[in-house]
């Protein structure tokens, strides 16, 4: 029985193994279009949070004022209206440091580490946005192909994984006909207790 399902079962190894490796290969071979799209996205909210950084500050500079001052004015004043205004313009201006440091590191990054740096800098609700409209493209750059390689290696390693964790657990289950080594009748085993 065991042989009859020998050859089946190396068939279906073989497509796994191939197929982790080509899923592992198309998927992280699209990181650098989602990294380009994500980066655009970004600069959108980037230009979009100055723009409206400037228009409070020309705003401030019509009254005389520097943005600081500004902000000042809005948070001592004794209307809630203007002291809700102050705070939405110090969130305004923390989040525009916010986008501007992310998109550096993320624009400045090389090839190899964008990544981790993607993973430290993300902005999630930007991220969800980008992934919502990603297209998958076909990677024509050496970067693309890297990054596909990198894949195909990370998709086979998985495959191997879970095929040893597998094996090292069916044996576990697998029962000797003799018993376990610690039984007394092992060493009377007629079929050698070899290991």
């Amino acid at each position: 029985m065991r042989q009859l399902l020998a050859y089946p079962m190396r068939l279906l190894n073989g497509f796994l193994d191939r197929a982790f490796a080509l899923a592992g290969a198309l998927l992280l071979a699209q990181f650098p279009q989602f990294y380009s799209q994500y980066i655009q996205r970004l600069g959108g909210h980037l230009d979009e949070a100055r723009r409206t950084v400037d228009l409070y500050s020309k705003n401030a500079a019509l009254l005389g004022l520097t943005l600081e001052q500004y902000i000042e004015h809005h948070l001592g004043s004794k209307s809630e209206v203007f002291v809700s205004t102050g705070r939405i313009i110090v969130s305004l201006l923390e989040r525009l440091q916010r986008l501007e440091s992310s998109f550096a590191a993320l624009v400045e990054a090389p090839p190899w580490m964008r990544p981790w740096v993607f993973l430290k800098e993300v902005q999630l609700p930007i991220a969800a946005q980008a992934w919502r409209d990603f297209t998958p493209g076909i990677p024509t750059t050496m970067e693309g192909f890297i990054y596909a390689a990198a894949g195909l290696l990370l998709g086979w390693s998985c495959y191997s994984l879970a095929r040893w964790i597998v094996r090292k657990l069916a044996g576990l289950f697998k029962k000797s006909p003799c018993g376990q080594p610690e039984t007394p009748d092992y060493e009377k085993c007629p079929y050698g207790n070899a290991r």
